[in-house]
């Protein structure tokens, strides 16, 4: 075999290689392209899904925006609108009395007071109290209505003003501590060293946790009368609270009689109690110059008392006052007032109390001796 038929062998073979290989990598070629034909399919397909879920993530966020927007709303209005209270209390009790060797029993309606509170979450309150009560000038079968509480009030940052027919300053923390009003009203209000309302208007401020001040300008009459005197009673209290359970108090006021002939009125107080939720322990001091703007009728006198948390749902309490006038101008009614009983509160509606109560006066005479069973209901 000579070398060109070789030559032709092999030009012959590797054209056939090489037209293998070309279909080879044509039919290699067209396969990628259907792969890449099929890549595209499935990005435009992935494309598509991503659009739609971000769509949905955008209306997501947007109904979410919404709902906060509502709830915000809703949260604002409810602020807006504050909330409110109805007031209905009524002092009712059983007693008997004996004096001398005359006894007296009966049942007794001391107090009932009807009214409405509310309170916007920014800061105001009015309140208006109607009290029904029985006057010590007319007969004990009667009853009247007076305006007890009528007023607007605004507390912010730590300052508090209130203006209209308010509670009086003087004894607000002695109500606070003893919380027995329907069973007997506080040193205070039970000697008529003055009114536990009046028309005008008080203001507090509180300079630290524990130390706090208050003013107060009323007609200085009460909420039973107009005011007839051209005076007004100016009063200033300081109020100490150096541990939760510590209270500390010291008052003074001037009640201006603007008429001649008649003396200015001066009445001073201090309080230091102690209160906690097992037991409270109270001691107070009043004093007042000029009784009923008659200069040197001087009253003073104090009050002790102490309860002590014997149930959860029993309370036991005793009481101890002491009350007199200088150079005896009013030893009719100077004495010493012995109160001891325990107090059962089924629920918060409802309290019951029956008590021992003892007079015995400063002139000559018998002690008087009284049972009762004082009873709360309130909403």
């Amino acid at each position: 075999m000579n070398f060109r038929k070789i030559l032709s062998i092999f030009l012959s073979m590797f054209i056939c290689f090489a037209i293998s290989a070309q279909e080879a990598d044509k039919d290699r070629i067209e396969k990628l392209i259907e792969e890449i034909e099929d890549l595209r399919e499935e990005l435009d397909e992935l494309k598509e899904s991503v659009a739609e879920n971000d769509k949905a993530c955008k209306q997501y966020i947007a109904n979410e925006k919404d709902k906060n927007a509502q709830s915000s709303e809703t949260e604002k209005s409810k602020e807006k609108k504050g909330e409110g209270k109805v007031i209905l209390l009524s002092f009712v009790n059983f007693n008997y009395q004996s004096l001398a060797g005359e006894t007296k029993v009966g049942f007794g309606l001391d107090r009932t007071y009807m009214g409405y509170e509310y309170k916007f979450n920014n800061g105001i309150r009015v309140k208006a109290v109607i009290d029904f009560g029985k006057p010590s000038t007319i007969d004990d079968y009667n009853y009247l209505a007076y305006i007890k509480n009528a007023f607007v009030g605004w507390t912010r940052k730590g300052f508090t003003i209130n203006g209209g027919m308010i509670q009086t300053t003087q004894s607000a923390l002695q109500e606070k501590i003893w919380a027995k009003r329907y069973i007997m009203m506080v040193f205070h209000d039970q000697y008529k060293f003055g009114s536990s309302a009046d028309l005008g208007l008080s203001m507090e401020y509180k300079f630290t946790d524990w130390v706090k001040a208050d003013a107060i300008v009323v007609n200085g009459e009460g909420y039973k009368k107009l005011q007839k005197n051209k005076g007004l009673l100016y009063g200033l209290g300081f109020t100490f609270n150096p541990t939760k359970d510590l209270y500390l108090r010291v008052y003074a006021d001037l009640n201006n009689s603007g008429l001649s002939g008649e003396s200015n009125i001066y009445g001073y107080s201090a309080l230091a109690a102690y209160k906690s939720e097992k037991f409270t322990l109270s001691g107070e001091f009043n004093m007042m110059q000029n009784y009923k703007n008659v200069k040197d009728h001087n009253l003073l006198g104090c009050s002790v008392y102490g309860s002590a948390k014997a149930h959860k749902l029993i309370n036991v309490y005793a009481r101890y006052d002491y009350i007199t006038s200088n150079d005896k101008w009013n030893i009719d009614n100077d004495k010493q007032m012995v109160i001891a009983g325990f107090e059962i509160i089924p629920c918060k509606y409802v309290k019951l109390s029956p008590n021992f109560r003892m007079e015995i006066p400063r002139a000559d005479g018998s002690n008087k001796y009284m049972g009762y069973l004082s009873c709360y209901f309130g909403l």
